[in-house]
């Protein structure tokens, strides 16, 4: 692949939506996460995105007493980024963009934050993709998406229930999570 550049995505983010609707297509919940998230993105030749993520800070729902500190994840007190989209486009996918773009994120945060965090469907496909950019499970939101999402959600012909949340270290320092 010629000259990937990595690229934070700070203007004219709403130019990115057809791309970011294919990893979700509700578009209000795209357009909210790009309110307060960070857009990263694998670029050809400065143009052409073949690679997007959307970033948030997670820090404050694992405080002590945030929304998330109850969770076992080995998170609480931890300065955490989630990997909140992460989607290739379709001429580019099976090539390791994805995996290279989350790679590429994780080491531009590591003095940022202490983990990275994703949650996905329990699919063997996504098990196997996390797990290879060193993310190791950490817990797990029962019924999310059947009760987050209006439509039943299948995916490599499971029908998705509940999320199942990786974590990863990348702080320069610390203890990795679980």
């Amino acid at each position: 692949m010629p000259d990937l550049r990595l690229r934070r995505i700070r203007l004219q983010t709403e130019r990115f939506l057809p791309l970011l609707l294919m990893a979700d297509d509700r578009q209000a919940e795209v357009e909210a996460l790009l309110r307060v998230g960070t857009l990263y993105g694998l670029f050809v030749q400065r143009r052409q995105p073949v690679s997007l993520t959307v970033i948030t800070d997670e820090t404050a729902a694992f405080a002590a007493n945030g929304p998330r500190a109850h969770l076992d994840g080995g998170l609480r007190g931890k300065r955490v980024a989630e990997c909140r989209l992460l989607v290739t486009a379709p001429a580019f996918r099976g090539k390791g963009l994805a995996r290279q773009l989350l790679m590429r994120v994780c080491g531009l945060l590591d003095t940022d934050c202490d983990a990275m965090i994703v949650g996905t469907g329990t699919v063997p496909r996504m098990d196997r993709f996390y797990r290879g950019c060193g993310f190791a499970p950490c817990f797990v939101l029962p019924h999310h998406f059947s009760e987050a999402w209006p439509a039943p959600i299948w995916e490599d012909g499971i029908l998705l229930d509940d999320m199942q949340y990786y974590a990863r270290h990348i702080g320069r320092t610390g203890p990795s999570p679980r």
